[in-house]
């Protein structure tokens, strides 16, 4: 994929085939809720998503995903079972790596408060 900027106006245009999806990483949010977003689509390489020490896992939302998540993971901290209800918030007082296993293909988004 190649890009040009001879405008002047320090715009660049780009050339080639654009793809579409794949977003992996910390997804912006507004408050203290943040958005990890992990991506099973088999196109790219998959990317360390790091989840800071604090940060509380409030609902692993597997609805576009294919496959069922068997384990999720932050650091050594099990977070599988949190679904959105309060009482299955889980802590991760150290942080980690997110690790989410069993999925096959499509999108997992990992939600969670973290206050800096």
């Amino acid at each position: 994929m190649s890009y040009e900027s001879n405008t002047g106006l320090g715009v660049s245009t780009q050339y080639g085939v654009r793809t579409v999806g794949g977003f992996q990483g910390i997804r912006p949010t507004s408050g203290i809720g943040r958005e990890a977003v992990v991506s099973f689509d088999g196109d790219s390489l998959p990317k360390e998503v790091t989840l800071p020490a604090g940060a509380v896992v409030t609902h692993i939302n597997d609805e576009f995903a294919t496959g069922a998540v068997t384990t999720a993971e932050v650091g050594a901290v099990d977070v599988a079972a949190a679904d959105g209800s309060e009482a299955s918030y889980v802590a991760c007082p150290v942080g980690g790596d997110l690790t989410i296993v069993g999925p096959t293909a499509g999108t997992i988004i990992v939600k969670y408060d973290y206050v800096a």
